[in-house]
């Protein structure tokens, strides 16, 4: 894929961080060297100058004595890398474990008995941890759930060691029994609230916006504050991070398990509209990359259509024909709506 990260051989799981370091991004991402399918994972590594080429490197971390090492994210701060992970033992017990890197290449583990993140009590789904400086302190957002509930809970910590509980952000069954990849960011004031849920089919990545305090996520919407960040449904696990400038880059898990085919998306701009909306636009020189007409793309009759060799991957009523950006890569197609206001993210082939 020539805009697209994807491996060139073995299997590419999901995202799992992404930051700027030291004039180079870092993008991590569940691996198993053993089997081309989910097993044993550790962190896979690439890094680039622009966010398009990559170069692989050697995983970042591995299982030692636990089953896997799972989703979570990864965090910059004096002058270091800092991963959060999932840890799952081999009886399935979730908790998060930290590794860091003074030169971004290699990693250690945290050795400290108290450098572990653990539920709050039994029965929890634990996963997915996200990390972000609040004013002088940090915050920790875990992906979860209890007895059937889907939950995001919160902790607090002075220097990325020792966390606090602090309790729930948001408990709903609306979202399934789980909650991952949560992520809260913030673009010119306005706080953006992304999970995915388990239960929402077949978008399953959804965000809200708010107000954020360092304890509570008000939502300007209560009643329905969820809607989704891409329409298409091969979309998944999105991992946020700020450029060398201050933009809000984000890109996620292109997955179709029918076609058998996964990759990262293209990186994303998130932006505030002038009418307070967000949007997420192509980044830096991919936006010279978008065509207005695609052989895969079309409106008619009042409905959009992504079709490949007389076969329709995606139909959607529209009022009025929106205005039509597509980025076409080996296989897919990524569209971009109104300026951004509505992705849609699909696998053709």
């Amino acid at each position: 894929m020539k805009y697209h990260f994807s491996r060139k051989e073995g299997w590419l799981g999901n995202p799992c961080g992404l930051v700027y370091f030291k004039g180079r991004y870092h993008l991590f991402f569940q691996v198993n060297p053993d089997l081309p399918r989910y097993g044993r994972i550790h962190w896979g590594h690439a890094v680039s100058g622009d966010l398009i080429s990559w170069e692989e490197l050697p995983p970042a971390i591995s299982p030692g004595e636990e089953l896997s090492c799972n989703s979570g994210s990864a965090f910059v701060h004096d002058g270091k890398i800092w991963l959060f992970y999932t840890s799952l033992s081999y009886d399935y017990r979730e908790k998060i474990c930290i590794a860091y890197s003074d030169d971004g290449v290699r990693f250690d583990k945290t050795d400290n008995g108290h450098a572990e993140v653990l539920p709050p009590g039994d029965g929890y789904k634990f996963r997915d941890p996200f990390v972000m400086r609040f004013g002088k302190s940090f915050r920790m957002f875990v992906g979860a759930g209890q007895y059937g509930i889907a939950k995001v809970l919160q902790y607090e910590s002075d220097d990325l060691i020792n966390w606090r509980y602090m309790g729930e952000l948001l408990s709903d069954g609306r979202f399934g029994s789980v909650i991952e990849a949560p992520n809260i960011i913030e673009i010119d004031g306005k706080w953006i609230f992304i999970i995915q849920s388990e239960q929402h089919l077949p978008v399953k990545v959804l965000f809200a916006t708010g107000e954020y305090d360092g304890e509570r996520f008000v939502f300007d919407d209560a009643a329905e504050p969820f809607r989704p960040v891409d329409s298409g449904n091969d979309f998944y696990d999105p991992v946020t991070c700020t450029d060398e400038k201050g933009r809000m880059v984000l890109m996620a898990w292109m997955f179709s398990m029918g076609m058998n085919s996964s990759a990262v998306s293209c990186p994303r701009e998130v932006v505030i509209s002038r009418t307070g909306e967000v949007c997420m636009i192509p980044y830096g020189q991919l936006r010279e990359k978008l065509v207005r007409e695609s052989s895969f793309v079309s409106y008619g009759a009042g409905r959009l259509r992504i079709q490949f060799e007389g076969r329709t991957l995606f139909d959607k009523a529209y009022r009025e024909c929106p205005e039509i950006r597509v980025l076409e890569d080996v296989g897919s197609v990524e569209v971009f709506l109104d300026g951004g206001r509505e992705t849609i993210t699909r696998f053709i082939c």
